[in-house]
């Protein structure tokens, strides 16, 4: 699916728009860290920090900052209708959420990276249902306003006569120039320039365990080069009616191997460059453009596995 230009012949007036007119391709830019800690606080509150809002106070702040050098990514959440004196907090690859004091806050995060058992007094309940988190975080940047909050509303409204996702708005994910983005945990996988009229059909294939591959950015345990690959793999064999989680294997300096249980295919990847605006105040700016190095796959033979 290709996904027409938002603007016609006028400059680009967001980063969105002008990635998309560079031509920057999605695949290549999945990549996000395993642990992360979500943490509700309302949106009001969110300032340019994708973690640090208005009114948090200096002992959550110290704590935050403990836990980010721990290695952890923290990004706050939100969605209407949450209380206001309970926090609603979720730990991943854990697979864990919480309901907390916000007064506990500061304690249970440092707690966070002793693990598990560390985690008990605080109550965990292990997540049952897939986290869609799609960024509004307009304080950020405008495109992920402008484009965030309509996705979210889609998704939220495309979720509401399931029960297999939870559907937030997120700070900053990372590639405010693919706006709308959204990630979905545990599985870890990202997508961009996610809009309205994709989000019925993005739950459909998330609820089959698979990428939406219309939006799919690419696996975000592989290096770009892998993901162009993986993403290419995927939308030929999808064409081939085969679908799933991948193997992806390097068989050559710019070679990959992608299958799946009904096929494979060995996909080859051309580096290229582009030059786009990573957020809206360098286009704003007029900033000097850098070159980016991206990634396209072209497979070059498959085969079908017979059962």
């Amino acid at each position: 699916m290709t996904h027409p230009a938002p603007f016609g012949t006028a400059p680009p007036r967001f980063c969105t728009e002008h990635s998309l007119a560079a031509g920057e391709p999605l695949a290549g830019w999945g990549a996000h860290p395993a642990r992360n800690i979500l943490i509700r606080w309302p949106k009001g509150k969110w300032r340019h920090s994708l973690r640090i809002a208005a009114d948090m106070g200096d002992a959550v702040e110290v704590a935050i900052a403990r836990a980010v050098d721990a290695g952890w990514r923290i990004n706050l959440i939100d969605r209407k209708g949450e209380p206001d004196d309970r926090l609603r907090v979720f730990v991943f690859p854990d697979g864990l959420a919480f309901d907390l004091d916000p007064a506990s806050l500061p304690a249970f995060l440092d707690a966070v990276p002793l693990g598990r058992d560390a985690l008990q007094p605080f109550a965990p309940v292990p997540v049952r249902s897939a986290l869609i988190l799609c960024c509004t975080h307009g304080q950020h940047d405008a495109c992920c306003a402008k484009w965030g909050f309509a996705t979210y509303k889609a998704l939220a409204a495309a979720a509401a006569e399931r029960d297999d996702f939870d559907i937030w708005e997120a700070t900053h994910l990372g590639g405010c120039r693919f706006a709308g983005g959204v990630l979905v945990l545990p599985a870890l996988r990202k997508y961009g320039r996610v809009r309205a009229e994709h989000a019925a059909a993005l739950l459909e294939a998330e609820a089959q365990g698979r990428a939406y591959l219309p939006c799919y950015r690419g696996a975000s345990d592989l290096h770009p080069a892998a993901q162009a690959a993986e993403v290419a793999g995927l939308q030929y064999l999808a064409a081939l009616g085969h679908y799933g989680v991948p193997k992806v294997r390097q068989i050559a300096e710019h070679a990959y191997d992608v299958t799946l249980p009904g096929g494979a295919a060995c996909v080859h990847v051309t580096p290229n460059e582009v030059r786009s605006y990573g957020a809206c105040t360098d286009l704003k700016a007029a900033a000097p453009l850098t070159p980016k190095t991206v990634w396209r796959g072209d497979v070059h033979s498959a085969a079908t596995k017979v059962s």
